[in-house]
């Protein structure tokens, strides 16, 4: 121990403790006694809004009191301003309040809180009080409080000092004890003082894991702090390899963000949301690619009092779905819906698997196309049957249709909402006279044939088939809700078919088309044969829904933009060139999608929502009926999106996360590790992260606070020799004295040698932290994790161990079980040892992938790994076989 006395600062900061929970309980008390009864008389239906305020803010004034009951401080900073007037400041996680002492005290979240992140020795400026102040980083303690019976003490405490360095003191109190002992014997006093002073080391020692859950690191480092505190409206990815605290740094950003007291005035504008939109304090997502890591991650957000229910963690999959069913109708539901989506399909090339910029490109090319085709026909399908009366609605078609093809489509829906109203007009007065043509025919059809509609129905029902949609029907009748003709009957059925036959029939004839065979109207039409109306008649018919077909793709098209997509989607995978370049088969059951298609589709309809939204002509309107589906889409949108793993999602789900941002905060933050990939469609490199979105910035963060300063080594070998990112190499603090052990290796395990040989190893580990830390055991593939489970607790039930079967990364165990996982499940996770059971078979199954495997099994580990073949060490590996031992030594 170096010439430091530690007494005062233990003696300081005990007194502290109990002075912050003293105060704070007394606060609890006084707010238990006054309770709301002050506010009870409060008129709810004029002053709702205000009152619920107040209740929420006594609220999270209540939950902080009982925090710092709990966690009175987490620092203790000694900073010298530039008067060279030294001060004592003490940090809490989230919250504060004034002490009768008239200590600083503060909030971690803060400005003042900053100083916990300055390297020692620097300065930093602070806004207090709207005024500007120096103050030089000299001590910084960072502490974990610990209730005891006789008091306060923080164990496994970090001083730093400037000039006297880095130390670890397993326990204040028990400094505080040594220095008031009262034993008569000199020798027991003396061996008590020397019990104590081994407690405290120079360095910062390693705390075992002993419970599964997120690290946690209550003060971020100099460069995480810079990245938390970045205003509300930044766009980042942070990179960095395991252990390195980024999963941390989101959350704590998310944490202070959601405390709009600490924000400045430009960050509260931003937190204001729509109607549309849930309150700032609820409007944020965190994406995870696992169900195990949402567990966890509950867990770190209720440290930093963030409440964090199911809504607020998801899995991009499940998101997905959700969405895409229920709130954009892409796939079918009892009420509607285009598509069924089919997990396993594998229709996409590789090469759009890997990168599907392109595929998405073309597709979204294909879709303004396609609409611009829509309206630039309609115009010459209308002007050709425009009615004489039609004057100032033909000179609007026209200058129209000379413009589609040169301009965008979004400035053509900005003209067309001063043309509408006349559009609906014409289209009213048109609508009225084919109407009673209509009618005369199907009552004429009925009076000379009275079951003739029964046996259209039957004829329906017989044939039963989901015809490819006629886009040219579609605009020969208004658009009817999908919902509403659910509980029609037979006949209602078959007579709307019957008059949407003879639309299509009077149309065709009138343009002189012919119909398309495999189209319902088509089998409606020859099920009538003879039945149908005169050519005159048809004529007549056909001239006022041509000039209706043609008027309707000008009316409300600025939704065909966002609705109209999955319809683009069934026809653009139908054209042959776009099948070559991009497919590897034509699918048979064209309702069918695979989830990269549906994250396409998804990407194209928030994209272009965002951008319909974005137009003044839209925002302002949002409210009104006709954009409606606008509207719903925008509740989606958050003022927050978080996302963890980032590299295993692809860049389709990544720029659909990026999407559902608001359009006023556009909060994007992510963090992830390329060298961590292991998903095949995972984004790859910094160029697919600009084609997201061109704003998003990288910040890389390197120091490694999870493993060993040998396990560190061993990932850093493990890079070289797979080809990795060597830019993302981690860096073990200087002051860490965890140097750790080798990892050890089995080869040619036969029977049940692999998992005696493991069980050997626990106890081993369990002999050497002289408790049991947390221990996972890796294997490759689903089916394999409960045999291993059940093998390993036989193995070890005469010392009293459990071991817990994780399938489908679902089950958590509990307290000291040993917890077998299939290797995909594992990211984001930390164990104190981790196992791995048949390395060279995953080689050989998963070749593309067994590197990536590898490294995120390895760096999940903080002291002891361990890997087992069932033969020879993987050819790839030869070159680490020296960093290997064949058991630790203990």
């Amino acid at each position: 121990m170096a010439d430091i006395d530690f007494l005062p600062l233990a003696e300081d900061t005990l007194s502290t403790f109990s002075e912050i929970t003293e105060t704070a309980t007394n606060k609890l008390k006084n707010e238990n006694n006054q309770g709301t009864d002050s506010f009870a008389s409060g008129n709810t239906l004029t002053g709702n809004e205000a009152f619920l305020k107040l209740a929420n803010i006594q609220k999270n004034n209540h939950e902080q009191l009982v925090k710092l009951s709990d966690e009175p401080a987490i620092a203790r900073l000694v900073v010298e301003d530039d008067n060279n007037s030294q001060q004592v400041i003490y940090i809490a996680r989230s919250s504060n309040l004034t002490l009768p002492s008239g200590k600083n005290f503060a909030s971690y979240r803060s400005p003042i809180g900053r100083l916990a992140e300055v390297a020692l020795g620097d300065e930093a400026i602070v806004n207090l009080d709207g005024r500007s102040r120096i103050f030089y980083v000299i001590e910084k303690t960072s502490l974990r409080p610990k209730k005891e019976s006789v008091g306060w003490d923080s164990s496994q405490t970090q001083y730093r000092h400037h000039d006297k360095g880095s130390y670890s003191i397993e326990s204040l109190r028990a400094l505080i004890r040594a220095d008031r002992s009262e034993i008569a014997d000199e020798l027991d006093k003396l061996l008590e003082q020397a019990e104590i002073q081994s407690g405290v080391s120079a360095g910062i020692s390693h705390q075992v894991r002993t419970a599964m859950g997120l690290r946690d690191q209550p003060i971020l480092d100099q460069f995480q702090g810079e990245i938390f505190r970045l205003p509300l409206n930044s766009q980042l990815i942070i990179l960095g390899p395991p252990g390195t605290g980024k999963t941390t740094t989101l959350i704590k950003r998310l944490g202070q963000k959601l405390d709009i007291e600490s924000l400045d005035a430009e960050e509260k504008r931003l937190t204001e949301t729509t109607k549309n939109q849930a309150p700032h304090q609820t409007s944020w997502i965190m994406f995870t690619p696992s169900e195990l890591l949402k567990h966890y991650l509950k867990e770190a957000f209720s440290r930093e009092q963030v409440p964090a229910s199911d809504s607020h963690i998801r899995t991009w999959t499940s998101f997905r779905n959700d969405i895409a069913r229920n709130t954009l109708g892409i796939l079918r539901t009892a009420n509607g819906g285009k598509f069924t989506l089919k997990n396993e399909l594998s229709n996409l090339s590789p090469a759009v698997v890997e990168d599907a910029s392109s595929w998405y490109e073309s597709f979204e090319s294909f879709h303004e196309q396609r609409l611009k085709s829509q309206l630039r026909d309609g115009a010459a399908i209308a002007i050709s049957a425009a009615p004489e009366n039609a004057v100032t609605v033909l000179e609007n078609l026209k200058q129209l249709g000379n413009q589609i093809e040169s301009r965008q489509l979004l400035d053509v829906y900005r003209d067309l909402e001063n043309f509408e109203g006349a559009f609906r007009s014409a289209l009213s007065d048109s609508k009225i006279v084919a109407e009673d043509l209509l009618k005369r025919e199907r009552n004429r059809l009925y009076n000379n044939d009275k079951d003739v509609f029964k046996r259209l129905a039957k004829h329906l029902e017989a044939i039963q088939q989901e015809n490819e949609p006629d886009e040219e029907e579609f605009f020969d009748d208004d658009e009817q809700d999908e919902t509403s003709n659910l509980n029609s009957n037979s006949i209602q059925v078959a007579v709307n078919a019957y008059l949407s036959a003879l639309r299509a029939l009077a149309r065709t004839k009138y343009l002189k088309r012919s119909m398309p065979k495999k189209s319902r109207s088509s089998s409606v039409i020859q099920f009538l044969d003879a039945s149908v109306p005169s050519n005159d008649i048809l004529f007549e018919i056909g001239r006022h829904i041509s000039f209706q077909n043609g008027l309707r793709r000008f009316i409300n098209s600025h939704k065909r933009y966002v609705t109209d997509i999955t319809t683009s989607y069934r026809a653009f995978r139908k054209g042959r060139d776009i099948l070559n370049d991009f497919y590897v088969s034509e699918l048979v059951n064209t309702t069918q999608l695979s989830g990269l298609e549906l994250d396409g589709i998804i990407l194209l309809m928030l994209r272009k929502s965002r951008q319909l939204i974005a137009q003044n002509y839209v925002s302002k309107s949002l409210d009104e009926p006709k954009y409606s589906y606008l509207a719903i889409i925008s509740s989606l949108f958050k003022n927050q999106i978080m996302v963890d793993e980032a590299t295993d999602f692809s860049m389709l789900q990544l720029a659909c996360m990026e999407s559902l941002t608001s359009l006023k905060s556009k909060s994007f933050f992510a963090c992830g590790d390329f060298n961590q990939r292991i998903t095949s469609s995972g984004i790859r490199n910094q160029q697919q992260l600009s084609w997201i979105a061109s704003h998003i910035s990288v910040e890389t963060i390197q120091l490694v606070y999870r493993q060993s300063k040998t396990l560190n080594t061993f990932a850093h070998e493990l890079l070289k020799i797979q080809g990795g990112d060597l830019n993302a190499l981690g860096i073990v603090p200087e002051e860490s004295n965890h140097i750790g052990v080798k990892p050890v290796l089995y080869e040619n395990a036969r029977n049940g040698g692999p998992v005696t040989w493991i069980a050997e190893r626990i106890i081993e580990v369990e002999r050497a932290v002289q408790q049991l830390p947390t221990i996972a055991v890796l294997v490759n593939s689903e089916k394999e994790v409960r045999p291993m489970a059940e093998k390993l607790a036989k193995c070890l039930e005469e010392i009293n161990l459990s071991v817990v079967a994780c399938e489908e990364g679902k089950a958590l165990g509990e307290g000291t079980d040993i917890r077998v996982f299939d290797i995909q499940h594992i990211k984001g996770l930390e164990f104190e040892a981790v196992f791995f059971a048949g390395i060279d078979k995953l080689a050989q199954d998963k070749p593309d992938l067994f590197d990536r495997y590898l490294y995120v099994g390895a760096t999940r580990a903080a002291t002891y790994l361990g890997l087992v073949c069932d033969g020879h060490l993987p050819a790839s590996l030869e070159p680490l076989r020296e960093r290997f031992d064949a058991y630790w030594r203990v």
